[in-house]
Protein backbone atom coordinates (compact mmCIF):
# COMPACT_ATOMS: atom_id res chain seq x y z
CA UNK A 1 0.00 0.00 0.00
CA UNK A 2 2.93 2.49 0.16
CA UNK A 3 2.72 3.24 -3.69
CA UNK A 4 -0.96 4.53 -3.21
CA UNK A 5 0.49 6.55 -0.30
CA UNK A 6 3.03 7.74 -2.40
CA UNK A 7 0.40 8.72 -5.38
CA UNK A 8 -1.47 10.68 -2.46
CA UNK A 9 1.28 12.67 -1.47
CA UNK A 10 1.47 13.89 -5.42
CA UNK A 11 -1.21 15.10 -4.98
CA UNK A 12 -1.03 17.01 -1.61
CA UNK A 13 2.44 18.34 -3.20
CA UNK A 14 0.39 19.37 -6.21
CA UNK A 15 -2.14 21.10 -3.60
CA UNK A 16 0.62 22.91 -2.21
CA UNK A 17 1.94 23.95 -5.14
CA UNK A 18 -1.21 25.02 -6.54
CA UNK A 19 -2.19 27.21 -2.75
CA UNK A 20 1.10 28.44 -3.01
CA UNK A 21 0.75 29.97 -6.64
CA UNK A 22 -2.81 31.32 -5.95
CA UNK A 23 -1.55 33.17 -2.57
CA UNK A 24 1.31 35.01 -3.83
CA UNK A 25 -0.39 36.13 -6.65
CA UNK A 26 -3.25 36.82 -4.71
CA UNK A 27 -3.06 40.91 -4.23
CA UNK A 28 -5.37 42.89 -5.75
CA UNK A 29 -7.30 40.25 -7.83
CA UNK A 30 -11.16 39.61 -7.62
CA UNK A 31 -13.50 38.24 -5.00
CA UNK A 32 -13.31 34.87 -7.03
CA UNK A 33 -9.33 34.56 -6.93
CA UNK A 34 -9.29 35.31 -3.46
CA UNK A 35 -11.94 32.63 -2.59
CA UNK A 36 -9.96 29.76 -4.48
CA UNK A 37 -6.82 30.80 -2.64
CA UNK A 38 -8.67 30.26 0.99
CA UNK A 39 -10.00 27.14 -0.52
CA UNK A 40 -6.70 25.44 -1.25
CA UNK A 41 -4.89 26.71 1.68
CA UNK A 42 -7.44 25.07 3.83
CA UNK A 43 -7.79 22.07 2.05
CA UNK A 44 -3.34 21.72 2.39
CA UNK A 45 -4.22 22.06 5.86
CA UNK A 46 -7.12 19.57 6.22
CA UNK A 47 -5.18 17.04 3.63
CA UNK A 48 -1.57 17.44 5.53
CA UNK A 49 -3.22 16.20 8.78
CA UNK A 50 -4.78 13.59 7.03
CA UNK A 51 -1.62 12.16 5.73
CA UNK A 52 0.40 12.13 8.68
CA UNK A 53 -2.07 10.81 11.01
CA UNK A 54 -2.89 8.18 8.12
CA UNK A 55 0.78 7.50 7.80
CA UNK A 56 1.34 7.34 11.57
CA UNK A 57 -1.88 5.69 12.72
CA UNK A 58 -3.51 4.23 10.20
CA UNK A 59 -7.57 4.01 9.83
CA UNK A 60 -7.24 7.22 12.79
CA UNK A 61 -8.07 9.98 10.14
CA UNK A 62 -11.23 9.41 9.12
CA UNK A 63 -12.70 12.53 11.72
CA UNK A 64 -10.32 14.70 9.32
CA UNK A 65 -13.16 14.40 6.21
CA UNK A 66 -15.89 16.32 7.92
CA UNK A 67 -13.72 19.00 7.86
CA UNK A 68 -12.39 18.50 4.37
CA UNK A 69 -16.04 18.52 2.94
CA UNK A 70 -17.81 21.14 4.87
CA UNK A 71 -15.00 23.69 4.39
CA UNK A 72 -15.34 22.91 0.30
CA UNK A 73 -18.87 23.27 0.88
CA UNK A 74 -18.35 27.03 2.86
CA UNK A 75 -15.59 28.22 0.45
CA UNK A 76 -17.11 26.53 -2.84
CA UNK A 77 -20.76 27.88 -1.73
CA UNK A 78 -19.37 31.05 -1.44
CA UNK A 79 -17.39 30.90 -4.41
CA UNK A 80 -20.27 30.14 -6.97
CA UNK A 81 -22.75 32.77 -4.89
CA UNK A 82 -20.16 35.63 -5.84
CA UNK A 83 -20.32 34.40 -9.48
CA UNK A 84 -23.73 34.17 -10.29
CA UNK A 85 -26.23 37.38 -10.94
CA UNK A 86 -29.66 35.03 -10.65
CA UNK A 87 -31.43 36.49 -7.29
CA UNK A 88 -33.44 33.66 -7.39
CA UNK A 89 -30.73 30.87 -7.77
CA UNK A 90 -28.95 33.37 -4.74
CA UNK A 91 -32.04 32.72 -2.36
CA UNK A 92 -31.65 29.28 -3.24
CA UNK A 93 -28.42 28.51 -2.50
CA UNK A 94 -28.30 30.58 0.88
CA UNK A 95 -31.73 28.10 1.42
CA UNK A 96 -29.76 24.90 0.81
CA UNK A 97 -26.39 26.54 2.98
CA UNK A 98 -28.59 27.29 5.96
CA UNK A 99 -30.37 23.55 5.64
CA UNK A 100 -27.36 21.34 5.21
CA UNK A 101 -25.42 23.22 8.12
CA UNK A 102 -28.37 23.17 10.15
CA UNK A 103 -28.94 19.28 9.65
CA UNK A 104 -25.07 18.70 9.93
CA UNK A 105 -25.28 20.15 13.11
CA UNK A 106 -27.97 18.48 14.57
CA UNK A 107 -26.63 15.25 13.12
CA UNK A 108 -23.80 15.65 15.35
CA UNK A 109 -25.34 17.03 18.09
CA UNK A 110 -27.56 13.49 18.25
CA UNK A 111 -25.08 11.11 17.20
CA UNK A 112 -21.61 12.45 18.41
CA UNK A 113 -20.21 8.82 17.66
CA UNK A 114 -20.04 10.18 13.56
CA UNK A 115 -17.64 12.30 14.47
CA UNK A 116 -14.93 9.38 13.95
CA UNK A 117 -16.59 7.76 11.37
CA UNK A 118 -17.40 8.91 7.26
CA UNK A 119 -20.14 10.31 7.42
CA UNK A 120 -22.04 9.19 3.37
CA UNK A 121 -25.19 11.67 3.99
CA UNK A 122 -23.03 14.82 5.08
CA UNK A 123 -20.47 13.55 1.70
CA UNK A 124 -23.35 13.53 -0.52
CA UNK A 125 -25.67 16.69 0.47
CA UNK A 126 -22.19 18.44 0.85
CA UNK A 127 -21.11 17.25 -2.74
CA UNK A 128 -24.33 17.22 -4.67
CA UNK A 129 -24.75 20.80 -4.85
CA UNK A 130 -21.62 21.75 -5.93
CA UNK A 131 -21.84 19.64 -8.75
CA UNK A 132 -25.50 21.42 -9.70
CA UNK A 133 -23.62 24.81 -8.93
CA UNK A 134 -20.34 23.78 -11.10
CA UNK A 135 -22.67 22.84 -14.05
CA UNK A 136 -24.77 25.65 -13.96
CA UNK A 137 -22.07 27.87 -13.88
CA UNK A 138 -20.21 25.87 -17.25
CA UNK A 139 -23.57 25.94 -18.73
CA UNK A 140 -24.64 29.93 -18.15
CA UNK A 141 -20.96 31.19 -19.19
CA UNK A 142 -20.08 29.13 -21.86
CA UNK A 143 -21.40 31.46 -25.11
CA UNK A 144 -19.28 34.29 -23.44
CA UNK A 145 -15.91 35.14 -24.29
CA UNK A 146 -14.41 35.20 -20.87
CA UNK A 147 -13.96 31.62 -19.88
CA UNK A 148 -12.61 32.46 -16.47
CA UNK A 149 -12.49 29.51 -14.04
CA UNK A 150 -13.85 26.98 -16.84
CA UNK A 151 -10.94 24.65 -16.24
CA UNK A 152 -11.07 24.86 -12.52
CA UNK A 153 -15.05 23.93 -12.81
CA UNK A 154 -14.55 21.17 -14.57
CA UNK A 155 -12.19 20.01 -12.37
CA UNK A 156 -14.01 20.32 -9.62
CA UNK A 157 -17.16 18.42 -11.53
CA UNK A 158 -14.52 15.34 -12.05
CA UNK A 159 -12.98 14.98 -8.35
CA UNK A 160 -16.04 15.11 -6.82
CA UNK A 161 -18.14 13.04 -9.00
CA UNK A 162 -15.61 10.31 -8.69
CA UNK A 163 -14.49 10.88 -4.90
CA UNK A 164 -18.36 11.26 -3.82
CA UNK A 165 -19.15 7.88 -6.23
CA UNK A 166 -15.96 5.56 -4.19
CA UNK A 167 -17.06 6.85 -0.50
CA UNK A 168 -21.47 6.58 -1.31
CA UNK A 169 -20.79 3.60 -2.89
CA UNK A 170 -19.19 2.06 0.45
CA UNK A 171 -16.50 0.65 -1.50
CA UNK A 172 -13.75 2.38 0.03
CA UNK A 173 -11.73 -0.20 1.72
CA UNK A 174 -12.06 -2.56 -1.33
CA UNK A 175 -9.54 -3.86 -3.14
CA UNK A 176 -9.34 -3.52 -7.24
CA UNK A 177 -6.01 -5.56 -8.06
CA UNK A 178 -4.81 -7.62 -5.76
CA UNK A 179 -1.06 -9.41 -4.71
CA UNK A 180 1.56 -9.08 -5.85
CA UNK A 181 0.07 -5.33 -7.19
CA UNK A 182 -2.31 -4.12 -4.86
CA UNK A 183 -4.15 -0.99 -5.46
CA UNK A 184 -7.33 -0.09 -3.64
CA UNK A 185 -10.31 2.09 -4.70
CA UNK A 186 -8.26 5.29 -2.71
CA UNK A 187 -5.43 4.78 -5.19
CA UNK A 188 -8.19 5.70 -7.94
CA UNK A 189 -9.19 8.46 -5.85
CA UNK A 190 -5.72 9.94 -5.76
CA UNK A 191 -5.15 10.07 -9.12
CA UNK A 192 -8.38 12.08 -9.63
CA UNK A 193 -7.44 14.29 -7.35
CA UNK A 194 -3.98 15.13 -9.26
CA UNK A 195 -5.95 15.55 -12.26
CA UNK A 196 -8.07 18.14 -10.40
CA UNK A 197 -4.83 19.37 -9.05
CA UNK A 198 -3.48 20.03 -12.75
CA UNK A 199 -6.75 21.79 -13.82
CA UNK A 200 -6.41 24.26 -10.64
CA UNK A 201 -2.89 25.12 -12.26
CA UNK A 202 -4.48 25.22 -15.82
CA UNK A 203 -6.95 27.86 -14.37
CA UNK A 204 -3.83 29.60 -12.52
CA UNK A 205 -1.95 29.82 -15.73
CA UNK A 206 -4.95 31.11 -17.93
CA UNK A 207 -5.65 33.90 -15.42
CA UNK A 208 -2.48 34.98 -14.98
CA UNK A 209 -1.38 34.74 -18.80
CA UNK A 210 -4.62 37.13 -19.38
CA UNK A 211 -3.77 39.75 -16.75
CA UNK A 212 0.03 40.03 -18.29
CA UNK A 213 -1.05 40.14 -21.44
CA UNK A 214 -4.21 43.20 -20.32
CA UNK A 215 -1.15 44.57 -19.02
CA UNK A 216 0.88 44.82 -22.15
CA UNK A 217 -2.02 46.09 -24.10
CA UNK A 218 -2.96 48.94 -21.49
Amino acid sequence: MLFAFLVSLIGLFFLLANAIRFYVTCKNRDVLYRIITAYLVLLFGVELFCNIIGFLYPNSNFFLSHYYFIFQFITLNLFFYKSFSSKVLKQIMVIVFVSVMFFLGYQYYNEPSLYWEFNLIEIAITSIPLLFYAIYFIVSNFKKDKHNYFYFCNGLIIYVTSSASIFLSGNSDSVFFTEPFVLDFWFFNSLFYILYQFLIYKEWKALNFRRTTKRKLQ
